[in-house]
Order: C-alpha cells, then sequence, then structure tokens
C-alpha cells in the first residue's frame, strides 16, 4: 500500500509539475502591449510560444485530473464511503475547483494570445487584445494547488483507511492488566 500511495504522489506531483512550469513559461513568454503594433486599421502580433505552452498547461492539468479522479475512487467525495472524512472530502472538492479554474484561465488566456484581431472603440481608435499580466502564472499556481489538493485529499483517504481496516494492537499494559498478576506459573 506505502508504494502505490508513493507512486500516487510521484505521478500527480509531476504532472501538476509540469502543467504549472508550462503555464509560468507561458507568462514569461506571452505577448505584451508593446509588442503589438499598428499599421492602419489593423493590429500586427509577433509569434509567441505562450499559445501552445498555454495550451500544453491546461492539457496537463486535465490529464492530472483525470488521474486523481480515477485513482481516488471516481466520485467517492459525494458517496457515502465509510472511509471517507469530511476532510478528504474537502480537499478533494478543493482540488476539483482548483483545477476547472486552472483549465479555463488557461485556455482563456491562450485564445486571447491567439486573438489577431482589432475592435474599434467609441473614439474610433485601435483596440488590440493582450492577455492581462498574471494570467497564465494564476492558472499554473492554481494547477499546481490542485495536485496538492488531489495528494492531501488522497493521503487522508488511504490513511483513514489504514485506521480502520488495521486498528491498533492494545498492548496488556496499556489494557491496565498486570502480566504478573494473571499468570498460571505457580511458584
Amino acid at each position: 500500500m506505502e508504494s502505490r500511495l508513493v507512486g500516487f504522489r510521484v505521478i500527480v506531483a509531476g504532472l501538476g509539475t509540469i502543467s504549472a512550469a508550462t503555464g509560468f513559461a507561458a507568462e514569461a513568454t506571452r505577448v505584451k502591449a508593446s509588442d503589438v503594433y499598428i499599421e492602419g486599421d489593423s493590429c500586427f502580433y509577433p509569434s509567441s510560444p505562450a499559445l501552445a505552452l498555454g495550451i500544453v498547461a491546461a492539457v496537463f492539468a486535465i490529464v492530472t485530473r483525470i488521474y486523481i479522479t480515477v485513482t481516488y475512487g471516481g466520485n467517492s467525495c459525494c458517496r457515502s464511503d465509510p472511509n471517507s472524512t469530511p476532510y478528504s472530502k474537502f480537499l478533494y472538492v478543493l482540488s476539483w475547483v482548483a483545477s476547472i479554474i486552472a483549465v479555463v484561465l488557461l485556455l482563456a488566456a491562450a485564445e486571447i494570445n491567439n486573438e489577431a484581431g482589432e475592435q474599434f472603440d467609441s473614439y474610433g481608435y485601435v483596440t488590440c487584445y493582450v492577455v492581462k499580466p498574471g494570467i497564465y502564472a494564476l492558472g499554473a499556481v492554481l494547477a499546481l494547488l490542485s495536485a496538492v489538493f488531489g495528494i492531501a485529499a488522497y493521503v487522508t483517504l488511504v490513511s483513514s483507511t489504514q485506521n480502520t481496516t488495521n486498528p491498533p494492537i492494545a498492548s496488556p499494559v496499556a489494557a491496565g492488566i498486570d502480566l504478573e498478576k494473571s499468570s498460571n506459573v505457580q511458584q
């Protein structure tokens, strides 16, 4: 059981780290407002790997979520599992929320980063779209938190399962039994 727990931690931590690293790389390479130039009525964007990095970060966040869900036991947060504690359910739900928000942020930022259009404001000026600073980074942090919450939920579930399946062995001293008085050995 211990090797399965270590394997789960390593896989989820690895997937979460890859998702976060690519999200931070997308943040570092995103198109900034100073990079966009306007010629006539058109916005021209330089090429940037942020689109691909954002999509890769979102895909790894989704793969992490799928692995956590399959390993954790599907929808075990919502069923009445005797081994599940409210704390493990809470962590599992936090993991879900963090991963959903992370994927939405990463994909939305990737879409905006790929935006090659322009819009005219009410005064007739051209407005070009760029990703605001910190959107990719926030998605990366939430993807990492999703992995951390998923690991914590699984660890609390497994530890509560071990506590119920392997109750501690009561020692005679802890039970208040005097071994010398209860022995049948005659002197």
